[in-house]
């Protein structure tokens, strides 16, 4: 589809451009109030997290990370054997992640971003230091907006010393955010976006023509990508128990598409979490064989890979893009 300007209108054009996380450097953040009221990770796993605050992933667990990263890398080439071209967040310096919350990581770089029509807008996520890695990508998607003439901009900043828990601070995380023409989902499950980020996101994008629809989830589930995908115009695969008024939650147009129903079991696992290349190709980990043979049968081009040790942590080849340029 052609659009005036360079940008990205939807979720299923032709991907040109992409940011694809990394594993280096990944330590692990602080045990904050989001982790608590996460529903969707056991006591077990949340005591894993309170016991690693502070250490690297290669300390905790070495193999595991070689076979993360591994994956993440893959993912890359993945891209780029396929015409994309990929931007790797730079490498932070030491003092770069010491500073500030203790934590740091840029595998998920959904979540960071948010590139809707020919703006590309820094997010900021509520986990603090989820918040740091924006220098790793100034300057690049800088250079980027320049040649493309794409306008890059920042979301308002959220306060470093509130609450976590208050909804008056303007979180947005990429990872609820699905860009349907001139429709936007915004997730919110009260542990990731905020009310305050989604009132932003509405002021400044229905003077230009968008709808933004809140679509409330259960906290058993981060964001809406874990519990949404959309190969295609009017196909979405979708894991009901992630939202809390089931087909009611999604906006009236949607109420006639084709839903593939995902356990909650397959959701947790990232069998939700899939990218595009193009109209009806999409990118999904391979170990999702029930949810890849729904997705066969409804004339979907999959290219599968391994990514399951990467989904162990709470992100599928989603949430560990963010696309820049679709045509």
């Amino acid at each position: 589809m052609e659009h005036s300007k360079p940008g990205v209108y939807n979720e299923w054009d032709t991907l040109g451009r992409v940011i694809v996380g990394r594993t280096d450097d990944f330590m692990f953040p602080e045990f904050d109030w989001v982790f608590e009221n996460y529903q969707g990770i056991s006591e077990e796993v949340k005591q894993g997290l309170r016991n690693s605050a502070g250490k690297t992933y290669r300390e905790v667990d070495p193999d595991g990370y070689e076979l993360t990263r591994a994956e993440q890398d893959n993912l890359a080439s993945i891209m780029e054997s396929n015409g994309v071209e990929v931007v790797r967040p730079t490498r932070a310096s030491d003092e770069q992640r010491a500073a500030g919350a203790v934590g740091y990581t840029a595998m998920f770089e959904r979540d960071n971003t948010f590139a809707v029509a020919d703006e590309i807008i820094n997010c900021f996520c509520r986990t603090r230091a989820r918040r740091k890695n924006h220098p790793s990508l100034f300057d690049e998607i800088s250079r980027i907006a320049a040649e493309t003439q794409q306008i890059h901009i920042s979301q308002p900043v959220p306060s470093m010393t509130t609450a976590l828990e208050d909804e008056s601070q303007p979180y947005l995380e990429g990872g609820d955010l699905f860009i349907l023409g001139q429709d936007i989902l915004v997730g919110h499950a009260g542990i990731a976006t905020s009310y305050a980020g989604i009132d932003w996101l509405r002021q400044h994008l229905e003077p230009k023509g968008y709808r933004v629809h809140t679509v409330e989830l259960s906290n058993d589930f981060i964001h809406l990508d874990c519990v949404f995908m959309t190969p295609r115009p009017g196909l979405a695969v979708i894991c009901w128990d992630g939202l809390v008024e089931g087909k009611s939650a999604l906006p009236d147009f949607m109420h006639d598409w084709t839903y593939l129903e995902a356990t909650q079991h397959e959701a947790e696992a990232m069998g939700c979490n899939g990218v595009n290349l193009a109209p009806n190709k999409t990118v999904i980990g391979e170990e999702h064989t029930r949810i890849i043979d729904l997705l066969e049968a409804a004339g979907v081009d999959l290219v599968k890979i391994p990514y399951a040790n990467a989904s162990a942590f709470g992100g599928g080849p989603r949430c560990s893009t963010h696309p820049l340029l679709r045509s």
